[in-house]
């Protein structure tokens, strides 16, 4: 059966025209609901970014005050290093001379002594293992014992010292007993530079 609206047109179009604002206030109420998502969500990232941005200026303070804080240490090491470069020059030519004497003590022949010994320190730029000389006069009993000098200045238990020669002999005579005076020059090698430098060098840790 049809049904029959007894209503005047005018009240169905109101009804219409409520239908319409309903629809269009639900729509409003949900845009304004996804744009309130929309902007905290985006106030969220803002946030975030805002921390970032926190945590990478402390960050670089940190860094700052280290940076500053190592200025001291450079410092300290300039000084370090001129005081080790100043100590290397000083001790570039120090010779061992204990060592040197200890090692010439255990393998000096039994006949033949020596009366004098001296050390002249002469760097020679051409031949920087060369520190200079080694003068020695000496007494023997006979010819063969002052030649047996020249094995010692050559030997590998002495190696302080080498390119050694005899450069004079002449015999004499102590009381009644016949000798040989001679005399002899021979190079001081760099096995008799002294440790000193590394000893009181002070390690520094890295």
């Amino acid at each position: 059966m049809r049904p029959i609206n007894l209503l005047p047109p005018e009240a169905a179009q109101r009804a219409t025209a409520r239908r319409k604002t309903a629809g269009l206030i639900v729509l409003g109420v949900v845009y304004l609901a996804v744009l309130a998502l929309v902007a905290l969500w985006w106030q969220g990232k803002a946030t975030d970014a805002e921390d970032d941005l926190d945590a990478q200026l402390a960050a670089n303070a940190r860094i700052e005050a280290e940076i500053a804080s190592l200025s001291e240490v450079r410092a300290l090491r300039s000084i370090y290093e001129d005081g080790v470069e100043r100590l290397g020059a000083a001790l570039a030519t120090d010779i061992a001379w204990g060592r040197l004497l200890n090692d010439l003590a255990r393998i000096i022949p039994d006949r033949l002594w020596l009366t004098s010994l001296t050390g002249t320190l002469q760097q020679i730029e051409e031949n920087p293992f060369l520190l200079g000389q080694l003068s020695v006069n000496g007494v023997a009993f006979d010819y063969p014992d002052a030649s047996s000098w020249l094995r010692v200045l050559d030997s590998e238990e002495w190696p302080a010292v080498g390119l050694g020669w005899v450069s004079s002999t002449n015999r004499a005579e102590i009381g009644e007993s016949p000798v040989v005076n001679f005399t002899s020059v021979a190079s001081l090698l760099d096995a008799a530079r002294s440790n000193r430098v590394e000893e009181r060098t002070p390690e520094v840790p890295s």
